[in-house]
Protein backbone atom coordinates (compact mmCIF):
# COMPACT_ATOMS: atom_id res chain seq x y z
CA UNK A 1 0.00 0.00 0.00
CA UNK A 2 1.38 3.36 -1.02
CA UNK A 3 -0.05 6.83 -0.45
CA UNK A 4 -0.67 8.55 -3.77
CA UNK A 5 0.79 11.91 -2.73
CA UNK A 6 1.57 12.87 -6.34
CA UNK A 7 -2.01 12.21 -7.47
CA UNK A 8 -3.67 15.21 -9.15
CA UNK A 9 -6.68 14.80 -6.87
CA UNK A 10 -4.56 15.81 -3.86
CA UNK A 11 -3.48 18.95 -5.69
CA UNK A 12 -7.11 19.80 -6.43
CA UNK A 13 -8.17 19.15 -2.83
CA UNK A 14 -5.33 21.31 -1.50
CA UNK A 15 -5.56 24.15 -4.03
CA UNK A 16 -9.25 24.41 -4.92
CA UNK A 17 -10.77 23.09 -1.70
CA UNK A 18 -8.41 24.38 0.97
CA UNK A 19 -11.29 25.13 3.35
CA UNK A 20 -12.75 21.63 3.13
CA UNK A 21 -12.65 20.08 6.59
CA UNK A 22 -12.87 16.40 5.67
CA UNK A 23 -9.71 14.31 5.78
CA UNK A 24 -8.94 12.37 2.60
CA UNK A 25 -6.18 9.82 2.06
CA UNK A 26 -5.58 7.98 -1.23
CA UNK A 27 -3.66 4.71 -1.48
CA UNK A 28 -2.75 2.43 -4.33
CA UNK A 29 -3.60 -1.16 -3.56
CA UNK A 30 -3.34 -3.93 -6.12
CA UNK A 31 -5.96 -6.62 -6.57
CA UNK A 32 -3.28 -9.21 -5.77
CA UNK A 33 -3.04 -7.82 -2.23
CA UNK A 34 -6.74 -7.20 -1.75
CA UNK A 35 -8.46 -9.30 0.95
CA UNK A 36 -11.80 -7.57 1.54
CA UNK A 37 -12.44 -6.28 5.04
CA UNK A 38 -8.86 -7.07 6.17
CA UNK A 39 -7.52 -4.77 3.47
CA UNK A 40 -9.97 -2.04 4.47
CA UNK A 41 -8.75 -2.31 8.05
CA UNK A 42 -5.14 -2.04 6.93
CA UNK A 43 -5.98 1.04 4.83
CA UNK A 44 -7.74 2.73 7.76
CA UNK A 45 -4.77 2.08 10.06
CA UNK A 46 -2.43 3.52 7.43
CA UNK A 47 -4.70 6.55 6.97
CA UNK A 48 -4.60 7.37 10.68
CA UNK A 49 -0.80 7.16 10.44
CA UNK A 50 -0.91 9.60 7.51
CA UNK A 51 -3.04 11.97 9.59
CA UNK A 52 -0.20 12.01 12.12
CA UNK A 53 2.15 13.39 9.45
CA UNK A 54 -0.16 16.24 8.44
CA UNK A 55 -0.06 19.71 9.92
CA UNK A 56 -3.82 20.18 9.64
CA UNK A 57 -6.37 17.46 10.32
CA UNK A 58 -10.01 18.48 10.22
CA UNK A 59 -10.17 21.95 11.70
CA UNK A 60 -7.08 21.61 13.90
CA UNK A 61 -3.55 22.75 13.29
CA UNK A 62 -0.87 21.02 15.33
CA UNK A 63 -3.21 18.26 16.49
CA UNK A 64 -2.27 15.65 19.06
CA UNK A 65 -0.82 12.28 18.08
CA UNK A 66 -3.52 9.85 16.96
CA UNK A 67 -3.35 6.33 18.34
CA UNK A 68 -5.23 3.21 17.26
CA UNK A 69 -6.59 0.31 19.30
CA UNK A 70 -7.07 -2.40 16.67
CA UNK A 71 -9.08 -4.55 19.08
CA UNK A 72 -11.81 -1.91 19.12
CA UNK A 73 -12.05 -1.56 15.34
CA UNK A 74 -15.26 -2.70 13.69
CA UNK A 75 -17.03 -1.81 10.49
CA UNK A 76 -20.09 -2.50 8.46
CA UNK A 77 -20.56 -2.67 4.74
CA UNK A 78 -21.99 0.58 3.43
CA UNK A 79 -24.48 0.98 0.61
CA UNK A 80 -23.13 2.78 -2.48
CA UNK A 81 -26.35 4.79 -3.01
CA UNK A 82 -26.32 5.93 0.63
CA UNK A 83 -22.68 6.97 0.36
CA UNK A 84 -23.33 9.28 -2.60
CA UNK A 85 -26.70 10.54 -1.31
CA UNK A 86 -26.57 14.34 -1.52
CA UNK A 87 -29.89 15.68 -0.30
CA UNK A 88 -29.17 19.17 0.97
CA UNK A 89 -32.13 19.15 3.36
CA UNK A 90 -30.70 17.06 6.19
CA UNK A 91 -33.82 17.32 8.34
CA UNK A 92 -35.91 15.66 5.64
CA UNK A 93 -33.61 12.71 5.02
CA UNK A 94 -34.06 9.24 6.44
CA UNK A 95 -30.55 9.00 7.90
CA UNK A 96 -30.08 9.07 11.66
CA UNK A 97 -26.29 8.94 11.36
CA UNK A 98 -23.55 11.03 9.79
CA UNK A 99 -23.62 10.75 6.02
CA UNK A 100 -20.82 11.69 3.65
CA UNK A 101 -22.96 14.52 2.21
CA UNK A 102 -23.70 15.90 5.68
CA UNK A 103 -20.04 15.67 6.68
CA UNK A 104 -19.13 17.56 3.50
CA UNK A 105 -21.86 20.19 3.55
CA UNK A 106 -22.60 20.85 7.23
CA UNK A 107 -19.38 21.12 9.20
CA UNK A 108 -19.47 23.30 12.31
CA UNK A 109 -17.93 26.15 10.30
CA UNK A 110 -19.23 27.67 7.09
CA UNK A 111 -17.49 26.47 3.96
CA UNK A 112 -17.86 28.03 0.51
CA UNK A 113 -18.64 24.75 -1.26
CA UNK A 114 -21.80 23.51 -2.93
CA UNK A 115 -23.44 20.32 -4.07
CA UNK A 116 -21.64 20.90 -7.38
CA UNK A 117 -18.30 20.82 -5.57
CA UNK A 118 -19.33 17.62 -3.77
CA UNK A 119 -20.16 16.01 -7.10
CA UNK A 120 -16.95 17.30 -8.73
CA UNK A 121 -14.73 15.90 -5.98
CA UNK A 122 -16.54 12.58 -6.10
CA UNK A 123 -16.33 12.33 -9.87
CA UNK A 124 -12.55 12.73 -9.53
CA UNK A 125 -12.23 10.30 -6.62
CA UNK A 126 -14.81 7.77 -7.78
CA UNK A 127 -15.38 7.84 -11.56
CA UNK A 128 -19.08 7.32 -12.21
CA UNK A 129 -18.59 4.44 -14.64
CA UNK A 130 -16.92 2.39 -11.86
CA UNK A 131 -19.12 3.30 -8.89
CA UNK A 132 -21.11 0.07 -8.90
CA UNK A 133 -17.89 -1.80 -8.26
CA UNK A 134 -16.89 0.15 -5.17
CA UNK A 135 -16.66 -1.62 -1.86
CA UNK A 136 -17.41 0.74 1.02
CA UNK A 137 -17.17 0.24 4.77
CA UNK A 138 -18.19 2.62 7.52
CA UNK A 139 -16.06 2.43 10.67
CA UNK A 140 -16.91 2.88 14.32
CA UNK A 141 -15.43 5.77 16.28
CA UNK A 142 -14.14 3.90 19.34
CA UNK A 143 -10.71 2.79 18.13
CA UNK A 144 -8.81 6.08 17.90
CA UNK A 145 -8.56 9.46 19.58
CA UNK A 146 -8.90 10.93 16.06
CA UNK A 147 -12.64 10.93 16.79
CA UNK A 148 -12.50 12.73 20.15
CA UNK A 149 -13.21 16.21 18.77
CA UNK A 150 -16.25 15.09 16.82
CA UNK A 151 -17.65 13.09 19.73
CA UNK A 152 -17.50 16.25 21.78
CA UNK A 153 -19.95 18.11 19.57
CA UNK A 154 -20.40 17.82 15.80
CA UNK A 155 -20.13 14.14 14.95
CA UNK A 156 -17.76 11.59 13.50
CA UNK A 157 -17.45 9.38 10.46
CA UNK A 158 -14.85 7.32 8.67
CA UNK A 159 -15.33 5.47 5.41
CA UNK A 160 -12.95 3.23 3.52
CA UNK A 161 -13.70 2.91 -0.18
CA UNK A 162 -11.96 0.43 -2.47
CA UNK A 163 -12.22 0.82 -6.23
CA UNK A 164 -11.17 -2.42 -7.90
CA UNK A 165 -10.86 -0.73 -11.33
CA UNK A 166 -8.47 2.02 -10.28
CA UNK A 167 -6.94 -0.28 -7.62
CA UNK A 168 -7.21 2.53 -5.14
CA UNK A 169 -8.40 3.07 -1.61
CA UNK A 170 -9.90 6.38 -0.57
CA UNK A 171 -10.28 6.96 3.15
CA UNK A 172 -12.61 9.80 4.14
CA UNK A 173 -12.62 10.94 7.75
CA UNK A 174 -14.65 13.52 9.64
CA UNK A 175 -14.20 14.59 13.23
CA UNK A 176 -14.63 18.26 14.01
CA UNK A 177 -15.34 20.36 17.03
CA UNK A 178 -16.30 23.94 17.60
Amino acid sequence: MKELIQDNIYAILINEYSELLLDYVLFSFSNDEYCGQKSHKKAVIEAISVFNTRRRVGNHLNHSYFYIDENKMCCMKYNIEDFFYDNDTWGNSNFSYMTYWRAFSEPPYNIPYSKGDFRKINSLLFPIQFRNDLEIYCWNDEFSNYFDDGKDWWGTALWSVYDKWTKRFVIVGASLSD
